[in-house]
């Protein structure tokens, strides 16, 4: 996260991330000291309306966290993949806005669009995540292109190729 990537986990008082983007499972987080944790088990909201995680889920992050610490060299490979993949829609002629994670946003900005390109991306053998109005702006619109460890340069050079083809093909990019 941010206050990882700049060297401040420990100057922090909060830490928040999810599990279902990256660690294949289902929730999030919050990380902080006990008096600041149990203030937020008492007074928020969405927390005193949910339900426990299900064992399933917690035993798939707990797993996918063991992982990331005994294989390091998977961590290194997805920032590999995805500084790749970002030069290679930028260079394409996508709007990535200032993107620097393995989650790529590609501005569409018109919602029937973003929706069309998801279809038929999907049709192609190609999953990309739509985020359109009202979860934001109309003019915000955009999809979500989501590397994993496992993916290969190989397979980002194909993915690019089929979404660039599919985009030009709806009028997103010329």
């Amino acid at each position: 996260g941010t206050s990882s990537h700049f060297g401040l986990t420990d100057k922090v008082d909060l830490i928040m991330g999810t599990f279902s983007k990256s660690l294949a499972s289902l929730g999030g987080f919050i990380a902080a000291d006990k008096y600041t944790i149990n203030y937020i088990k008492h007074n928020s909201r969405s927390l005193i309306f949910s339900a426990s995680m299900t064992p399933a889920s917690a035993a798939s992050v707990l797993a996918a966290v063991d992982i990331m610490v005994s294989e390091p060299e998977r961590i290194s490979h997805l920032w590999e993949v995805s500084n790749y993949a970002l030069k290679c829609f930028r260079e394409a002629g996508f709007d990535t806005g200032k993107s620097e994670t393995p989650i790529i946003p590609l501005f569409i900005r018109d919602d029937v669009k973003a929706l069309m390109l998801t279809l038929n991306l999907l049709e192609d053998g190609v999953f990309v995540n739509p985020v359109v109005s009202p979860a934001v702006p109309k003019e915000d619109c955009l999809i979500r292109y989501s590397l994993m460890a496992t993916h290969t340069k190989e397979q980002v050079d194909i993915s690019v190729e089929k979404i660039t083809k599919a985009a030009k093909a709806l009028g997103i990019l010329s």
